[in-house]
This record gives C-alpha cells, sequence and structure tokens, in this order.
C-alpha cells in the first residue's frame, strides 16, 4: 500500500477515529524500534577469529640456530 492511499483512508475517517489511528501508528513504531533494537549483530568472529596464532619469529630462528649447533 502506499503512502497516497494510506493518507486517503485516513482523512475520510470521523474525527472520532484519529485518536486510534494515531495510537496504532505509535504502537507500530514502537514494534519496529523494538525488533531493530532486539537484532543480533552480525557475528563476524568465524572471519576474524579464524586466524591462527602465529608462531614467534624470533624463537624460531632461536629453534633452528640450536639446532646445528
Amino acid at each position: 500500500m502506499s503512502y497516497d492511499t494510506l493518507e486517503r483512508q485516513i482523512r475520510m475517517l470521523p474525527e472520532e477515529c484519529l485518536e486510534d489511528v494515531s495510537n496504532y501508528i505509535e504502537f507500530v513504531i514502537y514494534r519496529f524500534q523494538l525488533s531493530k533494537k532486539n537484532e543480533k549483530p552480525h557475528d563476524l568472529s568465524e572471519y576474524f577469529g579464524a586466524l591462527k596464532e602465529m608462531p614467534d619469529g624470533l624463537e624460531e630462528q632461536r629453534r633452528l640456530r640450536d639446532e646445528w649447533n
């Protein structure tokens, strides 16, 4: 439904119904904001947490040097 259609329907309502429509719109906005707030953030740990711990380069050099001695 487009905004124009919705606006026409609201304009055709009697004045007594406008308070109910306003309350319902506020409820819809509240529900939308609540759903956005409860959305889980994207879990990027599968990309960044998947990096293996790299060995210390100096320790590796010492180990290789000591093998020859």
